[in-house]
């Protein structure tokens, strides 16, 4: 028997009033700030769009940023010497991933379809279809051999069809710890 979920509807204003409470951007308040993203875009909790430049920053549609990523337009390093921060545009291109922890600083562009690894710092160019990691950096392979890497893995690994957030029943969590302990991977929608 299904246990009872709370109504996605109330769970989600419930994070927003939450956000907000703790100083948190949202995207409405980072793209009345000039920030220009297209729709769809997902932006996982936590991440910082520089909020006095966001002008300098464009987003293409159908990208991921995962939590905690930094993207920064300005440099303050000379203020104190010159009394003015250097302000550079930050492209991120349509259907790439930022993965966790990742600070893109100004001036950097990130093709379209790229892979930026978790807690890598992206200084410059990041090309189309390609994967980058590192501190500073640095190219390491296209983003489709990884697509057709997992894509083989999925033929032996099981497969579910949500995630593990709010809302999953006991039992649904259970097969998918019970499927994890049993492979060491598993793959979810």
């Amino acid at each position: 028997m299904s246990e009872p979920r709370e109504p996605t509807g109330n769970l989600s204003r419930r994070r927003r009033v939450l956000a907000r409470l703790r100083g948190e951007q949202t995207l409405g308040r980072m793209r009345k700030a000039g920030l220009n993203a297209e729709d769809p875009l997902y932006m996982a909790d936590r991440v910082y769009v520089d909020p006095t430049f966001a002008w300098a920053i464009s987003i293409g549609a159908h990208t991921t940023i995962a939590h905690d990523v930094r993207i920064i337009a300005h440099d303050a390093a000379v203020k104190h010497l010159t009394g003015y921060s250097e302000v550079r545009p930050v492209v991120i291109g349509e259907g790439c991933y930022i993965g966790a922890g990742a600070i893109v600083l100004p001036g950097s562009s990130i093709g379209d379809g790229a892979v930026v690894g978790a807690g890598s710092v992206v200084r410059g160019e990041v090309p189309a279809g390609m994967i980058a990691a590192g501190n500073p950096t640095r190219v390491i392979g296209e983003a489709s051999e990884l697509r057709d890497r997992h894509r083989q893995l999925q033929v032996d690994a099981q497969c579910f069809e949500r995630e593990p957030i709010d809302g999953l029943t006991t039992h649904e969590l259970a097969a998918m710890r019970a499927a994890l302990s049993a492979d060491s991977r598993i793959y979810v929608l």
